[in-house]
């Protein structure tokens, strides 16, 4: 009796066993077509890092659509641009980011967290961004970018221009994001602290231990933490003195106004990540609209045109006067519909999920990349500012998520999308007024933001 009941569980363990492999067979049978390894772990990082919108594109066109590849550690799908699989993609909440982005921007960072706790991060992220605060910067804005354009021109030199832009992000940012104005040496210390610490994000072995450049990195990131813990802690003090009234002029006062986030690394995340995402993405922006309106040369008088005709150069910038150039609306979005600093959507698949007939199994990672040669738009490649007019007027297509995708989508889109804006505009205002640009080069750099980067010399335009 015995020896039949070990029989029956021998048995049952193959019938088992052999089911298991059948269903997995099947399953990996129904994964999308593609190269899951082609170094161990790295997979195919290393192509995908020197340019991930072309890696995109190219697999893209290698499989006809939906694939799948190994990056940054990751089992990952490469989703064909389709409305169903957009849709599919901001249904999912959880974003997919790499363990070291996660170290280097911010554990409890708003682009980190996943649900519940990005929910409440959200909600009071959210805070400085409402429409009667985002007028409040728009002095600071203006001051500053009549400041830098009026020191370029009176240098004259040609020289590459990212240092000199990154500068003048750098100050948009603690101006307006932390409400504190540093002297140029320890501006520029902080800005080279941001340059060691997101270094990291391009490091393919990124170790935070001695001898790894990720640890580097990660010392230069607390630094930074250190910096902030200080500057949270005077604006505390501030808020709390009964005999100050405490004004609200920064996208920090905002938030240490909303007790449900008091958490320090909560608040040092904050700042790590609005810091970095202001200032880098506004860089690659400047420099990609300097290299497009060289590059039309129509388009550029036409906005000259617009610009002279809307602001004297000199009043105050109004909402009502940033509402009232459609043309150079357009040509912004143009620059990020056709060079979107960040050109690829990322997210975690929650469940087991069919995308065009294959299986994508839970916890694996979805990238969505409607910028490159497979975009909804007509005629891709090219670029023309009458996209985003209709009957003169512009026309936001920011919502559409395989038309536009440089601010992401659905309950993960990003939330300064409005403020990014608003620094563009008041920046384009000043130089198309009163300045003009001779590149001597453009090159486009993909990774970690895609850009123009330029070289050329700031001048005052002539008229």
């Amino acid at each position: 009796m015995e020896h039949q009941s070990q029989k029956g569980l021998i048995a049952f363990v193959f019938a088992a066993g052999v089911s298991a492999c059948v269903l997995w067979l099947r399953r990996r049978r129904r994964l999308p077509p593609g190269s899951p390894w082609s170094l161990p772990l790295l997979g195919e990082t290393l192509t995908y890092v020197r340019d991930p919108l072309g890696f995109i594109e190219a697999k893209l066109s290698q499989y006809g659509g939906t694939c799948r590849s190994n990056l940054l550690f990751a089992p990952t799908v490469i989703l064909a641009v389709t409305d169903a699989n957009a849709k599919l993609l901001y249904s999912e909440r959880d974003m997919a980011w790499p363990t070291h982005f996660q170290k280097l921007v911010g554990k409890t960072s708003l682009p980190m967290v996943n649900d519940p706790l990005h929910k409440k991060i959200r909600t009071l992220s959210s805070r400085p961004f409402g429409d009667r605060q985002l007028d409040t910067y728009l002095p600071c804005l203006q001051r500053l970018s009549a400041k830098h354009l009026e020191l370029w021109a009176e240098e004259g030199q040609c020289r590459e221009l990212h240092m000199e832009i990154k500068k003048y992000a750098f100050e948009c940012g603690e101006a307006v994001i932390l409400g504190v104005e540093n002297d140029r040496i320890k501006s520029d210390r902080f800005m080279e602290l941001y340059e060691e610490a997101f270094k990291g994000l391009g490091y393919v072995l990124p170790f935070d231990i001695p001898g790894f450049p990720f640890h580097k990195c990660m010392l230069a990131r607390k630094l930074l933490v250190q910096e902030f813990q200080t500057l949270i802690e005077k604006k505390r003090k501030k808020l709390k003195d009964p005999c100050r009234m405490f004004q609200v002029n920064t996208m920090l006062d905002s938030v240490l106004q909303a007790e449900e986030m008091n958490n320090e690394e909560e608040l040092s995340d904050f700042c790590v990540a609005m810091m970095f995402a202001g200032h880098d993405t506004t860089l690659a922006s400047i420099q990609s609209c300097l290299h497009w309106l060289k590059q039309c040369p129509d388009v550029e008088s036409l906005l000259r045109q617009e610009v002279r005709e809307a602001w004297d150069g000199g009043c105050r910038l109004t909402r009502r006067i940033l509402d009232s150039i459609p043309q150079t609306r357009a040509f912004l979005q143009e620059v990020w519909r056709i060079t979107p600093p960040a050109s690829v959507v990322t997210r975690e698949v929650s469940k087991d999920t069919e995308i065009d007939g294959y299986v994508v199994p839970k916890g694996w990672t979805m990238l969505f990349a409607p910028a490159g040669r497979h975009s909804k738009a007509e005629d891709s490649r090219s670029f023309s500012i009458q996209r985003h007019l209709r009957d003169g007027k512009f026309f936001d297509c920011t919502f559409d998520p395989v038309y536009f995708a440089s601010f992401g989508g659905g309950s993960r889109m990003c939330i300064g999308y409005k403020f990014a804006r608003d620094e563009m505009l008041v920046f384009l205002l000043h130089f198309l007024h009163g300045y003009d640009v001779q590149l001597a080069s453009s090159k486009l750099q993909n990774f970690p933001f895609r850009l123009w980067r330029v070289q050329g010399t700031i001048c005052r335009a002539e008229g």
